[in-house]
Formats: C-alpha cells, sequence, structure tokens
C-alpha cells in the first residue's frame, strides 16, 4: 500500500487547451495545440497518464511531479462519519478491496481512503461523495466527456465498431459513446507508422470528426484507401483524411496492422 502525501512544493495549474471547444480548422493551423496535444505523463497520485484530453493538470517546476487537476483536489486525510475513531489516509490499492461503506469493489491500483489500525477501506465516492472521473475535453463534441465506471461490451459512435472496454460518454446530453482506444487517436497521423510500413502516404492524415454526404459529393465519393471500399453511411463516424492528395482512410482501417491487411501497398 503506497500512502498518499501533500507535495513540498508549489503546484501551478496547466491548460493544455485553453480554447476548447474550438474550430477545428483553427486547432489545425495553431502550432501550440499541435505540441499539446501530444503532450503525456503519468500523475504521481494514482499513476494513470495525463494527457491533453484532460486538459487540466498541476505541475511542480522544481522536480518532475504532475498530478490530474481532480487527483490534488482529493484530501490526503479524511474523517468519516462511518468511522469517526480514526483518520482514514489516502492511499493507492495493490489488491483489490471491498468498500466498508456500500461494499462496491476496489480494484487494483485505485485510490482509496485507509485506516491502517482497522486495516478498513473506503471508496473515493464514499468518502467525498463524489464519483472520482478522470474528464476529458475532446474537441470531437462540445461537453465534457467522463469514462464508464467498468468496461463494457457496445458500438462505438467513432468507428462504428463493438469493442469490450472503458467508453466515454457525455452526460450533458447522452451523445457520443466512445471506446477508449478511438477517444485517444492521435490528430495528425503517419499512417505508416500505425501500420507497420504496410500502408504509404507522404502527409500526414488529419483525423476529422465526421465526413457528410455533402462532403463526399464534392470529393466525388472518394473511397477508403486502405479497404478499397466507401464511406457509405460515415457521416457522423470518424475519418482519417488528407485533403490535398483526396487521401482518405476508415479510423479502423488506418490502423490495420500488416497481418490482417490487404497484400500489397496502397501508394498515394
Amino acid at each position: 500500500m503506497v500512502v498518499i502525501q501533500q507535495h513540498e512544493h508549489l503546484l501551478t495549474l496547466i491548460d493544455l487547451n485553453p480554447k476548447y471547444p474550438y474550430d477545428e480548422q483553427v486547432y489545425d493551423d495553431e502550432k501550440d495545440l499541435i505540441t499539446n496535444q501530444v503532450f503525456q505523463c503519468l500523475c504521481d497520485r494514482c499513476d494513470k497518464k495525463i494527457t491533453y484530453f484532460h486538459r487540466y493538470y498541476y505541475k511542480c517546476d522544481q522536480c518532475d511531479y504532475s498530478l490530474h487537476k481532480l487527483c490534488l483536489e482529493l484530501p490526503t486525510t479524511l474523517k468519516h462519519a462511518s468511522h469517526l475513531a480514526h483518520t482514514l489516509s489516502l492511499a493507492q490499492n495493490e489488491s483489490r478491496q471491498k468498500c466498508h461503506v456500500c461494499k462496491c469493489t476496489i480494484w487494483d491500483q485505485q485510490l482509496r481512503y485507509y485506516c491502517s489500525p482497522c486495516m478498513l477501506n473506503i471508496c473515493l465516492a464514499c468518502g467525498t461523495n463524489e464519483v472520482h472521473h478522470h474528464i476529458i475535453y475532446h474537441p470531437s463534441h462540445k461537453h465534457p466527456l467522463v469514462p464508464t465506471s467498468r468496461p463494457i461490451l457496445a458500438v462505438c459512435d467513432a468507428c462504428g465498431e463493438k469493442h469490450e472496454g472503458v467508453f466515454y460518454q457525455c452526460i450533458t446530453c447522452f451523445l457520443s459513446f466512445i471506446h477508449e482506444d478511438c477517444v485517444f487517436r492521435p490528430k495528425r497521423l503517419l499512417i505508416q507508422h500505425a501500420t507497420r510500413d504496410k500502408f504509404f502516404h507522404t502527409h500526414p492524415l488529419i483525423l476529422t470528426y465526421g465526413f457528410p454526404e455533402a462532403d463526399q459529393q464534392v470529393k466525388f465519393y472518394p473511397k477508403c484507401r486502405v479497404c478499397d471500399k466507401s464511406f457509405t453511411g460515415y457521416e457522423y463516424l470518424w475519418v482519417y483524411k488528407c485533403e490535398k492528395c483526396r487521401y482518405y482512410t476508415h479510423l479502423e482501417c488506418a490502423y490495420l496492422r500488416s497481418e490482417n491487411s490487404q497484400e500489397g501497398k496502397s501508394n498515394a
């Protein structure tokens, strides 16, 4: 068990995406935003990644120490009504435990409140009356997205495929239900890097959050340059595109691995 302590130095709040929500074209032209989009580091409190999509994080200028905004806001000690005898400490779980209050499972590596003398655990939801979700601010949607509390099997609104795992959803309008693999796709992609040199294109492909039929018509109804199939029904699904060369791929095709790919190479 790792007990969480306060950091000794002053932390500064960083906003990686001050223009959210923003126009996609503005995003493409802003070099600072592109640099921020590839940013990632580990949170020193929960050991999970801090990415551009989390938007806010705290950074120490004196040492290599970073925290999710939500993780910093968690108190490191707690007095709880269900256990007044002792003060609880914020700690990272090493093995699966049960919450003393709600009896839910506290999974490996999750944060919890712990009483060492009584070997008692309280989940973050019971300890703070809030669900500990790492909210993300994604350019595909105007509202923040939150992850599902556990892995599920569902169809992804980004790629149209069925996935099992954690999905991100909007709790404001209940639209957008996106699998975590798709949520964190890079905005710019060199297709040969994702397909182990199976498919090539000179220019980076840009992730676009929909391909309306009117746009397809203007581009003379292009086909995917990887699978050679049309984009029919892709009006609201994500695609990678290079408009300079009219090079388009389905989201999944841009990551098609060589063992599953067609024979031969697709060249611009």
